[in-house]
C-alpha cells in the first residue's frame, strides 16, 4: 500500500518518477510499433510496385526491331495502324521490298528524353505523331526507331506505356531533389540515360549505332538525315550558350583541365550522336550536372540551362567536339517575322518560347496573350483539341510560325487516339481581351 499514499509521508519521493519512467516505455512502445507498421507496409508497398515493373517489362520482352545490317537497304515504312508498343522496343514493321534505299545509309533512333508527367506527356504524344508521320512520308529515313526514356517514381511504367515504345528509369529521389538540388527536374535527363547505358537489356533496344537525342517539346518540319559521324556528334547552336570568359572558374572547377574557351555553343538536346560516344559522356554529363547545381556560383550562373552546361563541359573533358548547326532547329517567338515556308529551311520546331499577340495581332511582352500560345498553360491538363488559329492581321499575320506551330498541335490531337477532351482553355481566353481602339472621331 505504500505506493498509493498521497504527498507527505511513505515513499512518495519515488512515485512520481516510477509512473513517468512507465509513460516513457509505453510511448516508446506505441513508437516502436507504430515504426514497424510503416517500414513493413512501405517494404509490401516497394514489392508491390517491383512486381508490377517485372511483370511489365516480362510481357515485352519479345520485341520485333528494325534491321539495321548494311546489307539490308529496304525501307520500312509505318503502317497506318502502329503495332502495339514494348517498353523500348523499336517499331514492328513490315519490310516494303518494293522501295530501294541508298546503300550508304546510316540509321539511327529517336530516343526522347521524357519525365512521367502530363506536363511532359501530352507533349510526347505530339512529338511522336509528328515522328510518325515523317517516317511514313520518307521510307527511306534514316530515322528508323523510336524509344521514349522516361524517368518516373521507381522506374514504373506509365498511362502512354503501352502507346508508344518506352524505357522507364527510376527518377532521383523527391527528398533529395527537393532538397540538395532545388526541385531541378532536368537531372533526371542524364540521370535516365546513365541507368539506360549501364543496363543490358535496356541497350539492346536500341540496335542502331546512332542515337537521336529528342525533347518532348520538339516537332519535326521533316525528315532529318543522320548529320553526325562516328567521332563527330552534331548539336544546335543555342545562342544562350555562348562562351562567356565570366564562366573561367566555375568551369575550372568541375574541369581542372578545361578552360571558358574550350566548350561548343550546343547542348545535350537536340543531338544526333554515335553510340559509343554517347556511352563515354554519360556519366560525367551526370557528375559534372549535379555538382554545378550544388555550387552555388554556378546554379546562379548558368539558371535553367545549367544542365545543359554539364553535359558541354562533360563532352569537352573527354576530347568530343560538335558540328554546331544553326538550322538544326529553330525556337520562333512573338517578334519573328517569317514567311509561310520558313520550315523548310530547319528540321525542328522547338516550342520553348510562349507566342502572345494581342486579338489584332499585336505582340504582347511579358504578359500573357489574349491570343496566347504557351507550352506552360497546360502543366496539369492537356491543351484541346481544334486551338484557334492566330490573328490574321498585324504582326502575327507575318509570323508563319504561329499559325504552323497551332496547326501541327490541331493535327496531331484531332489524329491521336483518346485525346482528352477536357474545359481548358484554348489559345483564346488566358487573359482578358484589351479594349479596341475607338475609331478617330
Amino acid at each position: 500500500m505504500r505506493g498509493l499514499k498521497g504527498p507527505g509521508k511513505g515513499g512518495s519521493r519515488n512515485s512520481k518518477p516510477r509512473y513517468l519512467f512507465r509513460l516513457i516505455l509505453f510511448i516508446a512502445g506505441g513508437v516502436t510499433v507504430a515504426w514497424l507498421v510503416t517500414a513493413i507496409t512501405h517494404i509490401v508497398q516497394t514489392h508491390q510496385r517491383q512486381d508490377q515493373a517485372q511483370n511489365y517489362y516480362a510481357v515485352n520482352q519479345d520485341v520485333s526491331v528494325y534491321d539495321t545490317r548494311e546489307d539490308v537497304q529496304t525501307a520500312v515504312p509505318i503502317r497506318e495502324e502502329e503495332t502495339p508498343a514494348s517498353a523500348g522496343a523499336a517499331f514492328t514493321s513490315e519490310v516494303n521490298s518494293k522501295v530501294k534505299c541508298p546503300p550508304n545509309r546510316r540509321p539511327y533512333h529517336v530516343l526522347l528524353t521524357a519525365q512521367s508527367s502530363t506536363y511532359q506527356d501530352w507533349q510526347a504524344r505530339i512529338m511522336y505523331y509528328h515522328f510518325k508521320k515523317q517516317r511514313r512520308l520518307n521510307p527511306c529515313t534514316e530515322m528508323v526507331n523510336f524509344t521514349r526514356l522516361v524517368s518516373s517514381k521507381d522506374g514504373l511504367p506509365d498511362a502512354l506505356a503501352d502507346e508508344m515504345p518506352s524505357i522507364f528509369t527510376k527518377s532521383i529521389d523527391e527528398r533529395d531533389l527537393a532538397t540538395k538540388y532545388g526541385g531541378f527536374g532536368v537531372l533526371n535527363r542524364p540521370k535516365s540515360v546513365v541507368e539506360m547505358v549501364n543496363t543490358p537489356w535496356m541497350m539492346e533496344r536500341i540496335p542502331e549505332e546512332y542515337v537521336f537525342v529528342a525533347e518532348t517539346d520538339h516537332v519535326l518540319f521533316k525528315d532529318i538525315p543522320n548529320l553526325a559521324t562516328e567521332t563527330m556528334p552534331a548539336g544546335y547552336k543555342f545562342g544562350y550558350m555562348q562562351k562567356n570568359s565570366a564562366f573561367n572558374q566555375i568551369i575550372k572547377r568541375h574541369w581542372p583541365q578545361g578552360a571558358w574557351n574550350m566548350t561548343d555553343q550546343t547542348g545535350p538536346s537536340p543531338l544526333i550522336i554515335h553510340k559509343k560516344q554517347l556511352i563515354q559522356v554519360a556519366q560525367p554529363w551526370l557528375d559534372i550536372s549535379l555538382a554545378l547545381k550544388q555550387d552555388p556560383e554556378a546554379d546562379h550562373s548558368f539558371g535553367w540551362v545549367l544542365e545543359m552546361w554539364g553535359y558541354v563541359i562533360a563532352a569537352a573533358s573527354i576530347g568530343i567536339k560538335h558540328t554546331v548547326l544553326d538550322h538544326f532547329q529553330i525556337e520562333p517567338a512573338n517578334l519573328n517575322r517569317l514567311a509561310p515556308d520558313f520550315w523548310k529551311d530547319f528540321y525542328i520546331y522547338h516550342y520553348t518560347y510562349g507566342i502572345e499577340y494581342t486579338l489584332h495581332g499585336a505582340p504582347m511582352m511579358n504578359t500573357i496573350g489574349e491570343w496566347s500560345l504557351d507550352k506552360r498553360h497546360y502543366g496539369s491538363s492537356y491543351p484541346p483539341k481544334n486551338l484557334q488559329l492566330p490573328p490574321a492581321e498585324g504582326v502575327a499575320k507575318t509570323n508563319a510560325a504561329a499559325t504552323w506551330l497551332t496547326s501541327a498541335f490541331n493535327e496531331a490531337t484531332a489524329h491521336t487516339d483518346n485525346w482528352p477532351t477536357n474545359p481548358t482553355l484554348g489559345t483564346v481566353g488566358c487573359a482578358p481581351a484589351a479594349t479596341p481602339p475607338s475609331a478617330p472621331s
